[in-house]
Formats: C-alpha cells, structure tokens, sequence
C-alpha cells in the first residue's frame, strides 16, 4: 500500500492563516502609513513565526539583533569605504567572523551578513549616503513592524488554542 506523504493538519492551516494574516496586516498597515513596498515586514511575519508564542519570540529577538548588526556594518562599511563588490564582500566576511565569535550570539546569524550585503548593495544606488542609512532605518522599521506583527498573532493564537481546549473540556 502506497504512503501518504500528504497530510493537512490543523496545524498546517494555522500556520497559514498566519501568514496570510500577518504578511496582509504588514502589508496594507505600512502601505497606509507610506511605506512603497514593505516586503521586508512581510518576510520577517515568515520568518519568525511559529506555532507557540515563546518560539516566535524567539526568533523574532533573533531576527531583530541580526538586523541590526547588518545594518550597522553594512552602514559603517559604506560611510567608510564606499561600496565596490569586494568591500561588500569583504563587509559580510568580517561580520561573519564578528558575530560567530561572540558566545551568546543568536542563532539565525546568517541573517547579518545577508543584511550586509542587501543593505550595500542599495547603498550602491543610494545617491548619497544619507540615502543608505534611511534605507537600513526603514529596513529596520519594517522588520521591527513584522515581528510584533507576528509576536501579537502568535499571542492571539496562543489565547484562542487555550480557549478552545478549555472548552472542549466542558
């Protein structure tokens, strides 16, 4: 007999309506307030979410640290250096070693130079400088929106499910 390898769960389907939720709120929420595309926001409700509110906040803290890190480097990189492909480079290896050295780093810390390298790289269209740091400061903002976004459902769900099971008992 042939496995079913196939199985939708409650589980799957909260997971997503989260996302639709959480990835729609940061959506149109930050559309409203001006902000032309906020796709990083949407990412990040991805990202952090999980099913129990602790994991989100976890990753959430997580995701939050390493984009700052990455936006702090890859912001001093370019104050400093400018940008050309090997200084980007070089940027995200010298985070690389910096973040992996310290002892209680989070973990997801590939988040940091992936930030590096997204972050220079707009800031080698950036007309000025101070274009590339308004670009880390919203990048910053949209993922802060998106984790308290998804911190806020993963709080509701977790309050519905109990809810729900003590209902159930009755």
């Amino acid at each position: 007999m042939p496995q079913n390898h196939f199985t939708l769960t409650q589980k799957s389907l909260l997971y997503a309506v989260k996302t639709l939720l959480g990835a729609g709120i940061c959506w149109y929420a930050l559309a409203w307030l001006g902000v032309d595309n906020p796709i990083w926001a949407v990412i990040t409700v991805i990202i952090v979410s999980d099913a129990d509110l602790s994991g989100t906040a976890t990753l959430a803290k997580a995701r939050v640290i390493n984009t700052a890190v990455g936006c702090a480097s890859g912001v001093l990189s370019l104050l400093f250096f400018g940008y050309s492909p090997l200084i980007c480079l070089l940027t995200a290896a010298v985070t690389v070693l910096f973040v992996t050295s310290l002892q209680y780093y989070p973990a997801n810390w590939r988040l940091a130079p992936v930030t590096v390298v997204i972050l220079m790289d707009a800031g080698r269209q950036a007309v000025d400088k101070q274009a590339a740091i308004l670009y880390a400061l919203m990048r910053t903002v949209e993922i802060g929106a998106g984790c308290v976004v998804a911190l806020f459902l993963a709080f509701a769900f977790s309050r519905i499910a109990a809810a729900s099971l003590g209902n159930a008992g009755k």
